[in-house]
Order: C-alpha cells, then sequence, then structure tokens
C-alpha cells in the first residue's frame, strides 16, 4: 500500500475548497484580494493539479511525482499562507464564520477562561522516507495516548534546514513551518534539501495561547 503524505492530501482538500471562494468576484473584492493574487493562486492551483494527479495515481506515483508535488506544496503552503494572513491583519474587514473556515483562520482569544496549554509536546521521529519526515508528538502527561492533551487545538510546527555539517541551531532559530491538528503529521521536503537536516520543534496551542517550544528534534531528509 503507498504510504502517501497526510499533509499533502490534507492540503489538496483545503487548496480545493479555497481556491474557488478566493476567486468567486463578490469574495474578491469584500476580502480585498488583488488580481495579480487572483492570477498567481489560479496559476498555483493549475500547477497543483497537474502535480497531485500524477502523484496520487498509483501507475505515476515515484520518486518524480513526490518530488514535484512537494515542491508545488511549499510553493503553495507558502502563498495560501500569507494570504491567510493578509486577512487576518485587515482590520477593515469583518471576516465571516465561513471566511475563517475557508482559510484556516484561527481567532485569537487572549481573554479566555480556557488556560493556554501548560504541556510541552515530545517529539519523536517515526519514519523518514523519500522527502518526507513523519513525525509522532507526545503528551509527557499521558505518553500512551495518542489523543492530544486537554485544551490542546492543534500544534504550531517551526523549522529549519541546514546543512548536515552545519551547528545545530537554537530554538529562536527556527520558522514556522505549518500547523497540524493531529498529534501525527508529516512534512514534506524538496529535492535541494536532499542529504541536509530538518530540525523541527512544536509547541500545543489553542485560542488563548501557546506552551513552550519542544526540544529540537534532528530529521535527515533523504
Amino acid at each position: 500500500m503507498i504510504n502517501y503524505s497526510k499533509t499533502i492530501v490534507f492540503y489538496e482538500i483545503f487548496f480545493g475548497i479555497l481556491v474557488p471562494y478566493a476567486v468567486d468576484p463578490a469574495n474578491q473584492a469584500r476580502l480585498g484580494i488583488t488580481d495579480v493574487q487572483k492570477a498567481e493562486l489560479l496559476d498555483l492551483k493549475s500547477d497543483w493539479d497537474t502535480a497531485y494527479k500524477k502523484y496520487i495515481d498509483p501507475t505515476t506515483y515515484g520518486k518524480l511525482s513526490i518530488a514535484v508535488i512537494n515542491k508545488s506544496y511549499k510553493t503553495s503552503h507558502i502563498f495560501t499562507d500569507g494570504l491567510t494572513q493578509q486577512l487576518k491583519n485587515n482590520k477593515s474587514i469583518i471576516l465571516s464564520n465561513l471566511d475563517l473556515i475557508v482559510f484556516n483562520i484561527h481567532v485569537d482569544n487572549p481573554k479566555s477562561k480556557i488556560k493556554a496549554p501548560s504541556v510541552i509536546p515530545t517529539l519523536v521521529l517515526r519514519s523518514t522516507t523519500h522527502l518526507n519526515s513523519e513525525i509522532q508528538a507526545i503528551n509527557a502527561e499521558d505518553p500512551t495516548s495518542a489523543a492530544k492533551p486537554p485544551r490542546v487545538k492543534r500544534l504550531k510546527i517551526i523549522m529549519l534546514v541546514l546543512d548536515a555539517n552545519a551547528v545545530p541551531p537554537t530554538i529562536d532559530m527556527l520558522k514556522p513551518e505549518m500547523e497540524s491538528g493531529y498529534m501525527r503529521f508529516d512534512i514534506p521536503h524538496t529535492e535541494d534539501q536532499v542529504g541536509k537536516i530538518a530540525y523541527v520543534a512544536a509547541c500545543f496551542s489553542n485560542d488563548t495561547g501557546d506552551s513552550e517550544y519542544s526540544a529540537i528534534l534532528a530529521c535527515p531528509i533523504i
């Protein structure tokens, strides 16, 4: 059985909903999405559709299709993250509940009576395959459970890729990479990162705040 990347499959669903919603003329105008952004979004989606079709087809799945889809993911993910942040930061826009869902925008609520997570995750590298690192987050207070701890909505994952012979980074050097609603997640890599080390850390998060970050996990990229 092919072990498809959950991150890639989930992004296919997210991207497939976001693009038609964002380029709808009424939504585009209301959300302040420019024509340039619309054109780039459609180009990225076209490239993604071509790459994903070959990736998900068992007859064309392989190192080449993995490399192409991972590159498309990195490019598209950076763009959609930027668009999401743009909407979140634009105080002149009143976002609807549907907007928040489609763009996966989390509304911070520091005054909530729900406390920010206090438990710190422990990261374990479950497997390393071609251009992919699969990682398990463990709740130190209940290490046998696969469920998120109470009050935790998501994991925030930060990462930095360095040459194998480089000095390992400190936590403040890692950059936001992705978020996951699951304790087990995978990170797609690109061909130019082969032979390097992905340094990964994560924290537990809810709408009130975040826990401290985990210790840094070193993941070789093959």
